[in-house]
């Protein structure tokens, strides 16, 4: 692959080989670094945020990501609350934690 030199103001058109996405990407240097991403497909990393709403020390979870996701908990006033992430397959896991609460689980 070659140097490329891009004057100001000008407009770069980047046809990436098939890999998956279906749009053009068009690059504009060196004024803007913006990459055009409309189109793309996919749409970002899949997320899933669970709602325990009875206090409980074990959480059960079918996120259903098709992965092994990091998991954040927070308790009802929104605070981090640690325990112990176990991955019973990439649908599921279970946490557990020291004592009975309710909040959230956000999978990432």
């Amino acid at each position: 692959m070659s140097n490329i030199t891009v004057k100001s103001g000008d407009t770069v058109v980047i046809n990436p080989k098939p890999s998956g996405y279906n749009r053009t990407t068009v690059a504009q240097q060196p004024a803007k670094n913006a990459i055009d991403i409309a189109g793309l497909k996919g749409g970002g990393d899949k997320n899933y945020i669970h709602l325990q709403n009875t206090p409980s020390s074990v959480w059960m979870i079918t996120h259903n990501l098709n992965k092994r996701p990091s998991v954040t908990v927070v308790d009802s006033a929104e605070e981090i609350v640690y325990g112990e992430v176990e991955y019973n397959s990439d649908n599921q896991v279970t946490l557990t934690f020291a004592g009975a609460f309710s909040g959230k689980a956000y999978f990432n």
